[in-house]
């Protein structure tokens, strides 16, 4: 097997009506020899800030995209590992690719990292939100089907679980939006397809990167504002 890929199996998803995609994880790469490959890879650079934690981000980014598991660093502070999922129908493999895979980088606590972060954690409620809401099921890539995905410039399905739902994006403050990673929005250009739960929309040319999807429309007389739970790649 090549060291340089991302290995991974395929299996049925949860609802059993579809194949997804597993990690196939090689191993963990321990602190110590994180710390190994970001002193070589500086080489005779002199350390600073900056380039240290580039050059660490890079290692990271380059093995876990090769199934490599990162063990958490800052002696037990976090650590990094990446994901996959995708789908395709029963009979057919899922496309080998990192947009099709899903495949996305996950930070998790070590012992250290979570004990630190429940020592400094305190929590205070700023309000209550005892209202219906948009409920999504479903968000994917009307071409590709494929789950949390967009395509700019291309047509994005939305399949809402509310009773009932009522979406008029000629009505003022109704809309699909996306929010992306500096935080500003853009509002979908069109809508091609309303009918019942299911909203199709077409994705601006000018969305790019990791974006949030936001959607605002009529639940039980009142408009009602929803954010995807997933981001969309």
């Amino acid at each position: 097997m090549a060291d340089n890929t991302f290995q991974y199996i395929t299996r049925p998803s949860a609802a059993g009506n579809a194949i997804t995609t597993m990690p196939k994880y090689r191993g963990t790469k321990t602190q110590a020899q994180v710390y190994a490959e970001v002193t070589t890879r500086l080489g005779g650079t002199p350390p600073t800030v900056d380039n240290v934690i580039r050059t660490a981000a890079q290692v990271i980014i380059d093995w876990t995209a090769c199934a490599w598991r990162i063990a958490p660093l800052g002696d037990g502070l976090i650590g990094f590992v990446c994901g996959s999922g995708g789908s395709s129908p029963i009979g057919q493999e899922p496309p080998g690719t990192f947009e099709g895979m899903n495949v996305d980088l996950r930070g998790h606590y070590g012992a250290a990292g979570r004990e630190r972060a429940e020592a400094a954690f305190s929590a205070e409620k700023v309000g209550e939100q005892n209202r219906v809401t948009p409920v999504f099921v479903e968000v994917y890539d009307s071409d590709t089907k494929t789950p949390n995905n967009y395509t700019a410039g291309a047509a994005l399905t939305i399949i809402l679980g509310n009773r009932k739902p009522e979406f008029d994006p000629t009505q003022t403050g109704q809309w699909v939006r996306f929010q992306l990673a500096n935080g500003s929005y853009i509002t979908a250009t069109s809508y091609p397809y309303i009918k019942g739960n299911t909203i199709i929309c077409i994705v601006p040319s000018n969305v790019t990167g990791t974006v949030e999807l936001e959607l605002t429309l009529k639940l039980n007389g009142s408009l009602r504002t929803g954010r995807y739970a997933f981001p969309l790649t």
